[in-house]
Parts: structure tokens; sequence; C-alpha cells
């Protein structure tokens, strides 16, 4: 806080946080993402949702099921994510849910950062769907 000073500080922590928000707009915008929780701080928890996912959810007898089978694949895309090692998410357990769970910290992330990062999900859900 001294080396940088308050003003400085402040401004990082808005800037972390306004990213955030873009990441759960874009969650919340994508047909293939779920919004788990409101964004707070720097941190956006979402899970990836194929649609036919999205059609056992509305399906009230088969929402129990679906949601098991969500929290173990989001569970293996973010192993995959993380082994791929060009994003990183972190998971949390929201109301008994697996979440994936992006925290915005560093200064140099941008929103094309936050857009590539969805797109590696996207495409480690792929991989993780095809076995």
């Amino acid at each position: 806080l001294r080396y940088y000073g308050a003003r400085r500080v402040g401004a990082a922590i808005a800037e972390d946080m306004s990213l955030a928000a873009h990441f759960g707009a874009t969650v919340e915008a994508a047909e293939d993402f779920e919004l788990l929780a409101p964004v707070t701080l720097g941190i956006c928890c979402f899970r990836y949702v194929p649609a036919d996912a999205r059609r056992g959810l509305e399906d009230e007898g088969k929402r129990d099921e679906t949601n098991a089978r969500l929290d173990r694949l989001n569970e293996r895309v973010m192993h995959r994510v993380q082994r791929g090692g060009e994003a990183y998410v972190s998971n949390a357990i929201l109301r008994g849910r697996f979440a994936l769970r992006a925290s915005i910290t560093n200064y140099r992330t941008t929103r094309r950062d936050i857009d590539f990062t969805l797109e590696v999900i996207r495409r480690a859900a792929g991989e993780v769907e095809k076995e």
C-alpha cells in the first residue's frame, strides 16, 4: 500500500471487479453456461451446461440426476483445464452443486483473457464429453 498508494490499489481492485462482472455477464448470456451465484468482488462461480443437460434441468423428474451428472462433468472439465495450462479455474460447492470458480486477481487480466478462458473451458468440456 505504501509503495503503490491507496488510489492505485483501489483502481486495481475496481478493475478486477469490473472484469469479474464481465465474466458473469458473458456466462449469463451464453447458452452453455450457468451462473451459480452473484458475482462478488473478483469472483465468478458458474458451470458448463450442455443443451441436453439444460433440458434435463427443466424436467423435475430428471433434475437431481442431471445435477449429479453436471457435477461430475464440471469437475472433470476443471481438471482438464488445469492440466492444459492455458487457463486456470478452481472450484467451489454452492448449495450442493459443483461450481467452476474464476478469481480475477492479476492486474494484467483483460476481457480478452476472460473470453479466452471460457473458450478453453468449452473446448475442455467438448473433449470430456467425447470420452
